[in-house]
């Protein structure tokens, strides 16, 4: 009898298990591991996607009776061996369910690709939705945002329109009930990835001594597991030394993964990447419909691409004969999930490396701390860059900005006088110039003139953000957590009730109006999260930069990556002292990769660069550590303060959260915690290394309505960290006590 083990991919707690179902004779032979098939399941045996892990001839000596696979999904396998290996670790390393890690390797999209019908939304009534934004009658930021976007293209895709707005289905059915869109389901006719792709093949550059010394090195592991970190300054070529490895892997008739954060992966790096590889290029991100996800991941399952490019998730596809990962700015936070399980694309790439026999290329200007900690011991090989590839360009000229001394000598808080005096030669010269600031927004938030209160979003305890609405041009208060937006004329203090506000701070929408105001006549763009909402913004935005259609580019963090704009001769850094303070100890690490990034934008051609770092506290260490690009120094004064305090990389160091909408019952459900967790740990053995905080309210206290206390777990290893977790979640009734956890805080 053919016998079949398989789990399902939407389980839940008391179903996350391997059952065992008879393979008729109509499907034997058509069977194999890493197959999905439609079982029956439970008692009113209801249909259920689930994954066989493996199949074998035998007798069933189980006590219960054996139900029978019902229908193949797919007539080929979803997930490759050790994809299927892959499981168990995940569910290890994250705390979480087999059918959790199935559904990270298994999207939606391949389970239900049969249908070819996708969700469409369009607009009903523009007159009457432009009416509600200029009467700022719309309360809701996502909300608004769907219909600017619906304004430039309609009919559109409603994952589509999902991705590029951050937005969720609730926003969608809320704009159904105003009477403003529709949502309705066509086929999906959508041009596919290849149809569309513009292969233009890009300049090959020379390597230089250190980079072709990197190539080598990496290329001569080809036959072994070796994790790499090349570490390059800004401008150093990192991007050509992993270009020519993924060429003499692919010349092996090898696979290569490409691993690039979200907020890089634009048509133009995309284009870069497939003009050197031309079809055997596949791409995978977010911004892809259903309809071009399915197909690009259908052609790596396939084999049919050989280099797959992608942001997080990509780290989960069906490569055949992978045996190169390359992971572009390792240390970038977007390689880590934000929702369960929260894995890190990153951890993940090395295990599965591990399996396959995969080498391993992490590069960074600014490695994380835990990396750079491994490289100098030994765990990776270290690959330095320590000059940039063009050899007629250096690193620009760094100048940090005393702004109290500035004040006082009459320049205000947007433009220190060497600044400004350095943008209109660069002006004068028809060159370009970035200001980097990482707010959007108008201004920081409001605060009352009588009591001094910020004012606060009603759901979140977070101050909320100025807007102009460009609709009215009146001024908007949003809260960039949940969504909630509230004209000015309509607010007032959450604590004494006054109308009397004043704002503070400033964001990018202010100093794109204090650039216009400055000088007037130069073609000015901004790039952050709300210019960049609409479908292609992105692109639009840096192609028109790129293309010397504006002078200025003003953005957050989003400009301060990747991006090469040879014209760029001056750079500024504006309120620097934001991006430096943070109660996360992980905060002067992202304070100095974002300042070192962005100063990396300036001087990239023959044209010298300069930057200027405005701060109210030119004294401090990691401003003066950044301004000299000395990663070195800067990780040495972390690593020290981290092994005082008993933090990563010497410990590990999780948390876990509960949270209530009822604050009283969040007292008490935490209060519970507490007890058990003390109980818990004392009885452990001291090996373990143990140290328990908490609770604590959570560094956002108050979130879309549900209040949030967290307890921090120090321990020797994640391995001791995850199996407290384990427990807790053994122990616990999600329903009565709603836990998460994070192994990696």
């Amino acid at each position: 009898m053919l016998l079949a083990e398989v789990i399902l991919r939407n389980s839940v707690d008391n179903t996350d298990l391997i059952y065992t179902y008879k393979i008729p004779d109509d499907l034997a032979g058509k069977i194999s591991a890493g197959m999905l098939v439609d079982v029956p399941f439970g008692m009113h045996n209801g249909t259920r996607d689930a994954l066989v892990l493996s199949v074998k001839d035998g007798e069933y000596e189980g006590k219960f009776r054996l139900k029978s696979i019902k229908s193949i999904k797919d007539p080929l396998p979803v997930m490759k061996p050790d994809q299927i290996a892959l499981i168990d670790y995940i569910q290890k390393r994250y705390v979480c369910r087999k059918g959790d890690a199935l559904s990270l390797m298994v999207p939606s999209v391949v389970a239900e690709h049969k249908n070819p019908q996708v969700r469409c939304v369009e607009l009903t009534d523009e007159q009457k939705a432009r009416e509600l934004l200029a009467a700022n009658k719309i309360k809701s930021i996502n909300q608004i945002r769907i219909l600017e976007s619906l304004f430039e293209k309609s009919p559109v895709q409603a994952q589509e329109i999902l991705v590029v707005t951050s937005s969720s289905n609730a926003n969608l059915y809320a704009l159904v009930d105003k009477g403003l869109i529709r949502i309705f389901k066509e086929e999906d006719t959508t041009e596919s990835v290849d149809e569309k792709a513009e292969y233009v093949r890009g300049p090959v550059h020379e390597l230089n001594v250190e980079q072709q010394y990197a190539v080598n090195r990496i290329c001569e592991e080809r036959k072994n597991h070796k994790v790499f970190l090349l570490h390059g300054i800004t401008g150093s070529g990192k991007t050509e030394v992993f270009l020519k490895c993924a060429e003499s892997y692919l010349e092996k008739g090898h696979s290569v993964l490409y691993l690039v954060p979200e907020i890089s992966l634009t048509p133009q790096t995309i284009r870069w990447i497939t003009g050197r590889f031309n079809r055997e290029v596949a791409v995978l991100h977010s911004r892809l419909t259903s309809k071009e996800r399915y197909e690009q991941w259908d052609k790596i399952r396939k084999g049919e691409a050989k280099i797959i490019v992608a942001a997080r998730s990509g780290v989960f596809a069906p490569i055949e004969g992978l045996k190169l990962i390359i992971i572009d700015e390792e240390h970038d936070s977007s390689y880590k999930s934000d929702k369960h399980p929260k894995y890190s694309a990153r951890d993940i790439a090395i295990a599965r490396a591990k399996l396959t026999g995969a080498t391993v290329v992490l590069g960074s200007a600014t490695p994380s701390i835990e990396t750079y900690y491994a490289a100098k011991n030994d765990y990776y090989e270290l690959l330095k860059l320590t000059k940039r590839a063009n050899p007629n360009a250096h690193l620009p000229k760094v100048t940090i900005v005393d702004m109290k001394e500035q004040i006082k000598q009459g320049a205000g808080s947007f433009f220190s006088i060497p600044l400004k005096n350095k943008m209109l030669k660069a002006l004068d010269e028809d060159k370009q110039i970035i200001l980097f600031l990482n707010r959007r927004g108008y201004s920081r938030t409001l605060i009352c003139k009588d009591c001094g209160e910020p004012l606060n979003c009603p759901s979140c305890s977070v101050g909320m953000t100025l807007h102009t609405n460009r609709h009215s041009n009146e001024k908007l208060l949003i809260c960039h957590y949940c969504g909630y937006a509230i004209p000015v004329s309509e607010a007032k203090c959450n604590a004494c009730g006054s109308k009397e506000l004043d704002s503070i701070g400033f964001g990018t929408q202010q100093l794109e109006e204090q650039v216009k105001t400055t000088f007037p006549g130069v073609s000015v763009l901004r790039m952050d999260q709300d210019s960049t909402a609409g479908i292609g913004a992105h692109e639009k935005i840096l192609s028109a930069f790129r293309e010397k259609k504006a002078s200025i580019l003003i953005g957050t963090q989003m400009i301060a990556k990747g991006h090469d704009f040879p014209e760029v001769t001056v750079v500024g850094i504006l309120d620097t002292d934001i991006i430096a303070a943070s109660p996360d100890y992980r905060g002067s690490e992202r304070a100095f990769q974002l300042i070192t990034q962005a100063s990396g934008r300036a001087g990239r051609d023959n044209d010298p660069g300069e930057v200027f770092i405005q701060t109210y506290k030119p004294d401090n260490p990691l401003i003066m550590y950044a301004a000299c690009q000395d990663y070195d120094s800067f990780f040495d004064a972390q690593l020290e303060y981290r092994q005082a305090m008993n933090l990563p990389p010497f410990k590990a160091s999780g948390e876990i959260m509960i949270q209530s909408s009822d604050e009283d019952e969040l007292m008490r459900i935490s209060d519970d915690l507490a007890k058990y967790l003390r109980d818990y740990l004392s009885y452990q053995s001291k090996d373990f290394g143990f140290e328990l905080y908490g609770p604590i309210p959570s560094a956002i206290y108050e979130l879309r309505g549900n209040y949030r206390n967290v307890f921090n777990i120090k321990a020797k290893n994640k391995s001791s960290l995850n199996a407290v977790f384990k427990q807790v979640f053994e122990d616990f009734d999600y329903t009565k006590y709603p836990i998460s956890v994070d192994s990696d805080k």
